[in-house]
């Protein structure tokens, strides 16, 4: 597996500028929780913006080894995505940048679907449909498309909340943008559906974790 494309990563820093009780996952997996990583913003009159890094190479143990797993992009660099707080009946922004650049097979067919967001979309930037060029201010770049679905064999992985019918494929090595609203306070588990490896796939932190919305 390996990182993103330098178009990718230059498409990512342009993209920050624009403007109940634990549920029960897939397989009967339940998580509980105990750390909590918060992103904050100054101003109530903007999105609340989150941030998730996808990286792959991190050390689960002995055993399963490598495995790809989710961070929250904080203040002071990386920190757990097994809790992450978030508020209620506000417009969040959700950044999601893949450093994995290998497919993996869906466990339910349509979850290449996107759902839950803000018109049922999501923008995705990936370094085949970003392109940039020296313009007089500097790099100039464009490209990226908003899409209501990815074509199954391109999904690296998902961020699904069942319990807020939200649904956010992500293609491999990939930036992806999505706005949503939680209406509700709350623990809403989520967690990845592609077939990633059973082991972070049902490890808070890794590929599943809570959202708690107040």
């Amino acid at each position: 597996m390996g990182g993103l494309t330098i178009a990718v990563l230059a498409v990512a820093l342009v993209l920050s500028g624009f403007g109940a009780a634990l549920a029960v996952g897939g397989g009967g997996r339940t998580v509980t929780t105990s750390l909590t990583s918060t992103v904050t913003n100054s101003s109530t009159g903007s999105p609340f913006v989150v941030t998730l890094v996808i990286a792959t190479n991190s050390v689960y143990n002995s055993t399963e080894g490598s495995q790809p797993a989710y961070f929250v992009l904080g203040a002071n660099g990386l920190q757990s995505s097994q809790n992450m707080s978030l508020p209620a009946n506000r417009l969040i922004k959700l950044v999601i940048m893949n450093y994995d650049d290998g497919n993996a097979s869906l466990n339910v067919p349509n979850d290449n679907v996107v759902s839950g967001t803000a018109g049922g979309t999501v923008f995705v930037a990936s370094n085949s449909n970003i392109n940039a060029s020296q313009g007089s201010s500097g790099i100039v770049i464009t490209g990226g498309q908003t899409v209501s679905s990815v074509p199954a064999v391109d999904v690296a992985h998902t961020f699904t909340v069942p319990s807020l019918n939200l649904n956010i494929p992500v293609p491999v090595s990939s930036t992806v943008v999505a706005y949503f609203t939680i209406s509700k306070a709350g623990s809403f588990l989520w967690f990845c559906e592609t077939a990633c490896g059973d082991a972070p796939m049902s490890t808070p932190g890794w590929m599943t974790g809570t959202l708690v919305a107040s």
